[in-house]
């Protein structure tokens, strides 16, 4: 049992940096790398359900600081990878039906982007952030 409090304090370490590196780029104007830093390392296996819902709110608020007319070119750089992450946390985002609008108008780009499999991959996937 040890050994799955110390990896929930590495989540939840990792989740502060994450947190400190997203707020610093965000106000620098720097939303690309604000939006790669906050999708990168998620939560996968956590089972502290505050962590996972911190992580998708910190995601939310950078999709939410992005420009509506700016999210094409936030989501052209992303790998197929990056892109599966970015597709959980919409839809983690959506559970809630706050930004609904603005969270579909990124699904649209993102599976525009990375197809159906980024859609399959992202609800397929066993481990939730």
């Amino acid at each position: 049992m040890e050994g799955g409090a110390e990896q929930e304090r590495d989540f939840a370490g990792d989740l502060a940096q994450r947190q400190r590196d997203v707020n610093g780029q965000l106000n620098m104007g720097n939303h690309t790398t604000a939006l790669k830093t906050a999708i990168s390392n998620p939560p996968l296996g956590c089972r502290d359900q505050a962590i996972k819902d911190n992580s998708a709110q910190l995601v939310v608020s950078v999709l939410m600081a992005i420009k509506e007319a700016d999210i094409k070119k936030h989501v052209d750089p992303l790998p197929s990878d990056e892109l599966d992450v970015l597709m959980k946390y919409v839809y983690k985002g959506l559970e809630d039906g706050e930004n609904s609008t603005a969270l579909l108008k990124w699904h649209a780009i993102v599976t525009e982007k990375g197809g159906l499999g980024c859609i399959v991959r992202a609800i397929a996937e066993r481990r939730t952030i």
